[in-house]
């Protein structure tokens, strides 16, 4: 039992010592950020949200090059103001 308990204090140890690296696989660093007034900006994805309330994420990317092209699409299609 002993052996049970150190072997899964182990492994949970191991997945959180894993876990942050692994959620950069899956959570774009570029997300461009639309307020309720209809403007949009980029914003870096870290662990800091815009403040308030009143902004949806409408576009995701892993680069800033990337987001920057689908700022330009949403402002070309009118779905951000310019």
């Amino acid at each position: 039992m002993k052996r049970l308990a150190l072997a899964l204090g182990a492994l949970v140890l191991a997945l959180t010592s894993v876990a942050p690296s692994a959620s950069a696989l899956w959570r774009p660093e570029w997300v461009v950020v639309q307020w309720t007034n209809g403007d949009c900006k980029i914003w870096h994805n870290d662990i800091n949200a815009p403040l308030g309330g009143g902004w949806r994420a409408v576009a995701f990317s892993n680069t800033y090059g990337g987001a920057w092209g689908k700022l330009g699409w949403l402002q070309s299609r009118r779905k951000c103001n310019l």
